[in-house]
């Protein structure tokens, strides 16, 4: 998927507005939070699409959104420092959109 025209809200969502020495670490936190979200719904790009009436649909949009921005904040895998789970509110927003069964696994 192409999320190029989300980069300047990606990075106002990071609060990364301060300089450009960042960009290409962000564009790629950006387009793995979309892929992640994406795969969290067990669909297609061109379903969600459909879906979102020939957009993506909002809330996915800000589901990316914020789980990218959480791993920007959340840089390391291990810290001396408390370290916070995915927020809950990802999860919110993308059930609605998940795919609950899948056809091709189901018994013949």
């Amino acid at each position: 998927m192409d999320c190029t025209q989300y980069f300047p809200r990606f990075r106002r969502q990071c609060s990364a507005d301060d300089g450009t020495y960042d960009e290409p670490y962000l564009f790629d936190l950006m387009e793995d939070a979309f892929a992640a979200v994406i795969g969290m719904t067990r669909r297609t790009e061109d379903e969600l699409f459909a879906m979102g009436g020939g957009a993506f649909p909002r809330r996915l949009v800000h589901a990316a959104m914020m789980l990218g921005a959480h791993w920007y904040n959340q840089r390391e895998s291990a810290a001396g420092v408390q370290m916070h789970p995915t927020p809950y509110s990802v999860e919110t927003l993308v059930r609605p959109f998940r795919k609950l069964t899948n056809p091709s696994t189901q018994a013949q």
